[in-house]
């Protein structure tokens, strides 16, 4: 634990003195004291944005909105490396419906994004109370580039013609 926070305080002096803007890809998934915990520290190095999975429920949302500074935070909803009959098993639905739910949930308590896959995108366009939700979709490669561990993929062309704001391409 000590070293875990010398490293922390190191890489809040890197980015400090690099004043660069930078996503912090933490994937928060725990009880809302630790996430909230978490997104304290992720503020103090002065994150762009940081991630919180929305699965790990409304309270560790609304913790992480409330600790983020000036960070914005962005939820995860379902993994782009998820198939459907894996989603009904895990969350009782198929993907677009947990999306959905999971990204009206984000609206309601703050967030400013949601990620997920780009085959999701068009019909999250279709619901008003998302406008304002920033769309990072990752699952994202060009027709050439094998899917990988990704289920749920487009081409950069076609996530940026379905809506997405930002997309994650490759590793």
């Amino acid at each position: 634990e000590e070293q875990a926070v010398a490293n922390l305080k190191k890489l809040r002096i890197l980015f400090g003195l690099l004043g660069v803007n930078f996503f912090w890809d933490g994937k928060f998934d725990d009880i809302p004291n630790t996430v909230g915990n978490a997104a304290a520290q992720v503020a103090r190095m002065n994150a762009m944005m940081f991630n919180v999975h929305a699965s790990a429920g409304r309270a560790a949302v609304e913790k992480a909105v409330t600790n983020r500074g000036n960070a914005e935070v962005l939820g995860v909803t379902v993994l782009t490396s998820i198939k459907e009959d894996e989603c009904v098993s895990i969350f009782g639905d198929n993907p677009g419906n947990k999306v959905l739910q999971f990204a009206k949930m984000l609206a309601e308590v703050g967030a400013h994004g949601i990620i997920c896959s780009p085959k999701e995108l068009e019909f999250l366009g279709q619901e008003s109370e998302l406008a304002h939700l920033k769309k990072v979709t990752p699952g994202v490669r060009p027709v050439w580039a094998p899917a990988d561990d990704q289920k749920r993929v487009m081409t950069p062309g076609e996530a940026i013609r379905a809506g997405a704001d930002y997309l994650v391409i490759g590793r």
